[in-house]
Protein backbone atom coordinates (compact mmCIF):
# COMPACT_ATOMS: atom_id res chain seq x y z
CA UNK A 1 0.00 0.00 0.00
CA UNK A 2 1.51 3.43 -0.86
CA UNK A 3 0.17 6.37 1.33
CA UNK A 4 1.03 10.13 0.92
CA UNK A 5 0.77 12.60 3.25
CA UNK A 6 0.58 16.52 3.58
CA UNK A 7 0.97 18.89 6.66
CA UNK A 8 3.13 21.55 6.76
CA UNK A 9 3.69 20.92 11.02
CA UNK A 10 6.94 18.69 11.85
CA UNK A 11 5.36 17.28 14.96
CA UNK A 12 1.92 16.41 13.21
CA UNK A 13 3.74 14.16 10.72
CA UNK A 14 5.69 12.45 13.04
CA UNK A 15 2.53 11.54 14.62
CA UNK A 16 0.69 10.56 11.70
CA UNK A 17 3.87 8.43 10.09
CA UNK A 18 3.60 6.42 13.72
CA UNK A 19 -0.35 5.90 13.37
CA UNK A 20 0.24 4.72 10.07
CA UNK A 21 3.29 2.49 10.53
CA UNK A 22 1.86 0.42 13.00
CA UNK A 23 -1.48 0.14 11.60
CA UNK A 24 0.06 -0.66 8.13
CA UNK A 25 3.95 -2.35 9.23
CA UNK A 26 4.65 -2.72 5.06
CA UNK A 27 3.09 0.34 3.66
CA UNK A 28 5.67 2.84 1.56
CA UNK A 29 4.69 5.97 3.12
CA UNK A 30 5.49 9.57 2.00
CA UNK A 31 5.25 12.99 3.32
CA UNK A 32 5.54 16.74 2.26
CA UNK A 33 5.04 20.06 3.94
CA UNK A 34 3.17 21.71 1.09
CA UNK A 35 0.95 21.65 -1.88
CA UNK A 36 3.49 22.16 -4.44
CA UNK A 37 5.18 19.39 -3.68
CA UNK A 38 1.99 17.59 -2.79
CA UNK A 39 0.51 17.93 -6.18
CA UNK A 40 3.91 16.65 -7.92
CA UNK A 41 3.83 13.73 -5.72
CA UNK A 42 0.40 13.01 -6.32
CA UNK A 43 0.58 13.07 -9.80
CA UNK A 44 3.89 11.04 -10.46
CA UNK A 45 2.85 8.64 -8.12
CA UNK A 46 0.11 5.73 -7.87
CA UNK A 47 -1.05 6.09 -4.70
CA UNK A 48 -3.91 3.98 -2.37
CA UNK A 49 -5.08 7.30 -0.45
CA UNK A 50 -4.00 10.86 0.18
CA UNK A 51 -4.27 12.10 3.62
CA UNK A 52 -3.83 16.28 3.73
CA UNK A 53 -4.07 18.96 5.88
CA UNK A 54 -6.18 22.07 4.55
CA UNK A 55 -4.13 25.00 6.02
CA UNK A 56 -0.76 25.84 4.27
CA UNK A 57 1.53 28.84 3.33
CA UNK A 58 0.13 30.48 0.31
CA UNK A 59 -2.77 27.91 -1.73
CA UNK A 60 -5.16 25.89 0.62
CA UNK A 61 -5.32 22.50 0.77
CA UNK A 62 -9.01 23.29 -0.64
CA UNK A 63 -7.05 24.46 -3.40
CA UNK A 64 -4.66 21.53 -4.34
CA UNK A 65 -7.26 19.24 -3.67
CA UNK A 66 -9.52 20.47 -6.82
CA UNK A 67 -6.60 20.07 -8.55
CA UNK A 68 -5.95 16.82 -7.63
CA UNK A 69 -9.10 15.75 -8.22
CA UNK A 70 -9.01 17.30 -11.49
CA UNK A 71 -5.91 15.42 -12.61
CA UNK A 72 -5.95 12.18 -10.57
CA UNK A 73 -9.94 11.74 -9.49
CA UNK A 74 -9.60 8.15 -8.77
CA UNK A 75 -7.44 8.52 -5.48
CA UNK A 76 -9.05 9.11 -2.76
CA UNK A 77 -8.16 11.85 -0.81
CA UNK A 78 -9.15 12.21 3.45
CA UNK A 79 -8.86 15.55 4.37
CA UNK A 80 -7.14 15.91 8.11
CA UNK A 81 -7.77 19.63 9.46
CA UNK A 82 -7.52 21.70 12.58
CA UNK A 83 -10.50 23.39 11.51
CA UNK A 84 -14.06 22.17 12.69
CA UNK A 85 -16.07 20.60 10.46
CA UNK A 86 -19.03 22.78 10.97
CA UNK A 87 -16.63 25.36 8.91
CA UNK A 88 -14.94 22.80 6.04
CA UNK A 89 -16.49 19.68 5.84
CA UNK A 90 -19.34 20.53 3.30
CA UNK A 91 -16.81 22.61 1.39
CA UNK A 92 -14.03 19.77 0.78
CA UNK A 93 -16.64 16.54 0.29
CA UNK A 94 -18.23 18.69 -2.35
CA UNK A 95 -14.68 19.11 -3.75
CA UNK A 96 -14.30 15.48 -3.92
CA UNK A 97 -12.71 14.59 -0.98
CA UNK A 98 -13.70 11.20 0.54
CA UNK A 99 -13.86 11.83 3.86
CA UNK A 100 -13.18 14.93 6.85
CA UNK A 101 -11.60 14.47 9.86
CA UNK A 102 -10.85 17.02 12.23
CA UNK A 103 -6.99 16.62 14.22
CA UNK A 104 -7.89 15.96 17.39
CA UNK A 105 -9.81 12.72 16.27
CA UNK A 106 -6.62 11.01 14.62
CA UNK A 107 -6.12 8.60 17.69
CA UNK A 108 -9.67 7.31 17.31
CA UNK A 109 -11.13 7.47 14.01
CA UNK A 110 -8.10 7.91 11.04
CA UNK A 111 -7.00 4.30 10.84
CA UNK A 112 -11.04 3.26 10.53
CA UNK A 113 -11.42 6.18 7.84
CA UNK A 114 -8.81 5.09 5.66
CA UNK A 115 -9.92 1.27 5.58
CA UNK A 116 -12.74 2.33 5.15
CA UNK A 117 -12.20 5.11 1.92
CA UNK A 118 -9.42 1.95 0.87
CA UNK A 119 -12.53 -0.50 0.40
CA UNK A 120 -14.35 2.21 -1.99
CA UNK A 121 -16.41 4.07 0.08
CA UNK A 122 -16.57 7.77 1.51
CA UNK A 123 -16.00 8.22 5.68
CA UNK A 124 -18.36 10.31 7.34
CA UNK A 125 -18.63 10.27 10.85
CA UNK A 126 -21.62 11.62 12.35
CA UNK A 127 -21.09 14.86 12.87
CA UNK A 128 -19.83 15.35 9.52
CA UNK A 129 -23.43 13.34 8.42
CA UNK A 130 -25.53 15.65 10.32
CA UNK A 131 -24.02 18.71 8.85
CA UNK A 132 -24.71 17.36 5.55
CA UNK A 133 -27.91 16.80 6.16
CA UNK A 134 -28.79 19.86 8.04
CA UNK A 135 -27.41 21.81 4.65
CA UNK A 136 -29.38 19.83 2.35
CA UNK A 137 -32.37 20.45 4.42
CA UNK A 138 -32.32 24.01 4.43
CA UNK A 139 -30.46 24.58 1.18
CA UNK A 140 -32.67 27.21 0.58
CA UNK A 141 -32.29 29.48 3.71
CA UNK A 142 -28.38 28.83 2.59
CA UNK A 143 -25.79 30.42 5.39
CA UNK A 144 -24.85 34.13 3.13
CA UNK A 145 -21.18 32.89 3.49
CA UNK A 146 -22.09 29.62 1.71
CA UNK A 147 -22.23 31.88 -1.40
CA UNK A 148 -18.00 33.28 -1.01
CA UNK A 149 -15.64 31.60 -3.27
CA UNK A 150 -13.01 29.14 -1.23
CA UNK A 151 -10.75 32.13 -1.19
CA UNK A 152 -12.78 34.72 -0.16
CA UNK A 153 -14.03 32.19 2.99
CA UNK A 154 -10.44 31.55 3.75
CA UNK A 155 -10.08 35.53 3.93
CA UNK A 156 -13.22 35.98 5.78
CA UNK A 157 -12.09 33.47 8.14
CA UNK A 158 -8.66 35.11 8.93
CA UNK A 159 -10.28 38.91 8.93
CA UNK A 160 -12.84 37.43 11.75
CA UNK A 161 -10.07 35.95 13.26
CA UNK A 162 -8.64 39.34 13.95
CA UNK A 163 -5.57 38.36 11.33
CA UNK A 164 -4.65 41.73 9.75
CA UNK A 165 -4.42 42.45 6.16
CA UNK A 166 -0.81 42.79 5.95
CA UNK A 167 -0.66 39.22 7.65
CA UNK A 168 -2.95 37.79 5.67
CA UNK A 169 -1.23 39.21 2.67
CA UNK A 170 1.85 37.63 4.27
CA UNK A 171 0.04 34.41 4.92
CA UNK A 172 -1.09 33.92 1.46
CA UNK A 173 1.70 34.85 -0.29
CA UNK A 174 -1.07 37.73 -2.34
CA UNK A 175 -0.72 41.65 -2.40
CA UNK A 176 -2.37 43.77 0.55
CA UNK A 177 -4.14 45.48 -2.41
CA UNK A 178 -5.77 41.82 -2.91
CA UNK A 179 -6.47 41.22 0.22
CA UNK A 180 -8.62 44.68 0.65
CA UNK A 181 -10.02 43.82 -3.07
CA UNK A 182 -11.17 40.79 -1.22
CA UNK A 183 -12.55 41.94 1.93
CA UNK A 184 -14.64 44.48 -0.16
CA UNK A 185 -16.29 41.91 -2.23
CA UNK A 186 -16.95 40.00 0.61
CA UNK A 187 -18.56 42.26 2.46
CA UNK A 188 -20.74 43.40 -0.23
CA UNK A 189 -21.82 39.67 -0.89
CA UNK A 190 -22.74 39.43 2.51
CA UNK A 191 -24.27 42.98 2.94
CA UNK A 192 -21.70 43.36 5.98
CA UNK A 193 -20.59 47.17 6.98
CA UNK A 194 -17.52 46.78 8.43
CA UNK A 195 -15.26 44.43 10.92
CA UNK A 196 -18.06 44.51 13.67
CA UNK A 197 -20.67 43.14 11.66
CA UNK A 198 -17.94 40.61 10.13
CA UNK A 199 -16.69 39.23 13.69
CA UNK A 200 -20.32 39.30 14.67
CA UNK A 201 -21.64 37.77 12.09
CA UNK A 202 -18.34 35.18 12.83
CA UNK A 203 -20.10 34.52 16.35
CA UNK A 204 -23.38 34.27 15.75
CA UNK A 205 -22.36 31.38 12.91
CA UNK A 206 -19.74 29.52 15.41
CA UNK A 207 -17.01 30.52 12.43
CA UNK A 208 -14.47 32.48 14.82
Amino acid sequence: MKILFADDHQLVRMALRCILLEAYPTAEIEEVDNTVDLFKKTIKGKWDIIISDLSFPGQSGLDVLKQIKAHTPKIPVLILSMYPAQEYAIRCITAGSSGYLTKDSIAGELIIAINQILSGRKYLNLEVAEILASSYENKSKANIHENLSDREYQIFKLLIEGTSMQEIAEKLFISINTVRSHKVHIQKKMNLQGDADMIKYGIQHHLD
